[in-house]
């Protein structure tokens, strides 16, 4: 989220944006390294580095793993090798598969303090159900809306776009809207690393500009072809509820504004009553 000179960028969806190599992916082709010549096979071994990482937090709960294909390139073995791991890790619970999504390991209660609005209760009443975020679209957007009304004096602004999962039984879908001139380095991180980025803490960390303060405000209505579309629902099934987000900084100047599209569904959605505080 910086300079100010880089030129529009054309949508990139996950079909034309291929995922790129990670720190994380990395540590696990270390990993793999370190556990060279035991007499395990080599799945299993693979299996082994995958829980050592999550254990060391290189992915978190929620977080989505590089495509299947991806990783084996990356690390050199077959992609058989590569699915036999992950089905094995989806059978023990470590992690979970969604076809036509990817894999994300599996959400606990350890993402509760980590998450700021998509706050869904769990099947036990007081935990927060999981969440599995997959960045599916960026791009620097113009024109009138909501976002322009909030962020004053922003020519444009870049557009993050995320499907969330919930509990792998619905999907919500998040635009995230930030100063293209202020904060462009958005647009040099890679495009996998958008899965698991949280976006007000890479503004907080690169620009000391830490969010100080949250608004939400819900309204229930109809979704827009696009987001009708991105949820995958009927056009006339298309009703849901729209939580706008406002956030501020230092001096109470503007920050980004969130718009999340929440489908009809049984869970219920806790919302702050405080305004949220980060250091």
């Amino acid at each position: 989220m910086s300079p100010a000179d880089l030129p529009f960028s054309s949508p990139e969806s996950l079909a034309a944006q291929p995922e790129q190599s990670s720190g994380a992916a990395h540590a696990l082709r270390e990993a793999l390294k370190a556990a060279a010549g035991g007499r395990e096979p080599l799945h299993v071994k693979l299996r082994h580095a995958i829980v050592t990482l999550i254990a060391a937090e290189k992915w978190s709960a929620g977080d989505k793993l590089p495509a299947e294909r991806d990783l084996a390139e990356q690390l050199g073995i077959s992609l058989g090798t590569i699915q036999k791991a992950l089905s094995a890790l989806a059978l023990d619970g470590v992690l979970v598969r969604r076809h036509g999504h990817g894999t994300f390991v599996a959400g606990t209660t350890a993402q509760d303090s980590g998450i700021l609005h998509f706050r869904f209760v769990g099947d036990d009443g007081r935990s927060i159900a999981p969440v599995y975020a997959e960045a599916i679209d960026r791009e620097v957007v113009s024109g009138n809306g909501p976002w322009r009304d909030f962020l004053p004096g922003c020519r444009s602004a870049i557009r993050i776009t995320r499907r969330i999962n919930v509990a792998n039984q619905f999907d919500c879908i998040s635009d995230f809207f930030v100063d293209a001139d202020r904060f462009a380095a958005i647009l040099s991180l890679p495009f996998a690393d958008l899965h698991r980025t949280i976006i007000r803490k890479f503004i907080a960390k690169e620009f000391n500009t830490p969010t100080l303060r949250v608004e939400q405000q819900v309204s229930c209505g109809g979704f827009s072809p696009r987001t009708t579309d991105l949820l995958r629902l009927q056009r006339a099934k298309a009703v849901g509820l729209r939580l706008e987000v406002r956030a501020w900084t230092h001096g109470d100047e503007a920050l980004f504004f969130q718009e999340i599209f929440i489908p009809p569904g049984a869970r219920a959605l806790l919302l702050p009553t405080q305004s949220f505080k980060s250091a």
